[in-house]
């Protein structure tokens, strides 16, 4: 179980991976051998993972997109697998109700995410899709202030 200490450790390197654990220590009042034994104990139990994360909209993938589908049921784990080999597959899960695989896609052109959808008419488990197409991004991991696990105000 995290501590408050924890929850905040993951609260500033969520805005800043590279912030200095020393800077980390100063704002939460501890010293900076805490912050770098924390995050090494983060890090361990797979808590936390610090990475790059990368603006597809800025690298020219514009057509992002949501696509839902249903498939037959025996072949639900390898349609699956087979969805997360395609590099244009950002996002993949299993899911319940309407759907049986939830995927984002992220394509350059419209051409390409046809391209994507023609890809999927082509397996003969997936017996319906819907695809809703993203008009405006308004929160994303790219974005300030982006994806935070502990939101401001749940944080106890």
């Amino acid at each position: 179980m995290q501590t408050r200490i924890d929850r905040k450790i993951i609260q500033e390197l969520q805005k800043d991976g590279r912030k200095k654990y020393t800077d980390i220590a100063g704002m939460l009042g501890v010293s900076e051998g805490t912050i770098r034994n924390r995050v090494k104990v983060l890090l361990k139990q797979g808590t936390l993972k610090v990475t790059a994360v990368v603006n597809p909209q800025e690298l020219g993938y514009t057509f992002i997109s949501i696509i839902g589908m249903q498939v037959r049921i025996n072949d639900l784990q390898r349609v699956g697998e087979t969805l997360t080999q395609n590099p244009h597959v950002y996002y993949a899960a299993f899911v319940s109700g309407r759907y049986d695989i939830l995927i984002i896609v992220m394509n350059r052109t419209p051409g390409e995410l046809s391209d994507f959808i023609k890809y999927l008419s082509a397996i003969p488990s997936i017996v319906r899709t819907e695809t809703f197409q993203n008009l405006e991004v308004i929160k994303s991991p790219w974005m300030e202030p982006g994806l935070s696990f502990y939101p401001q105000g749940n944080q106890e």
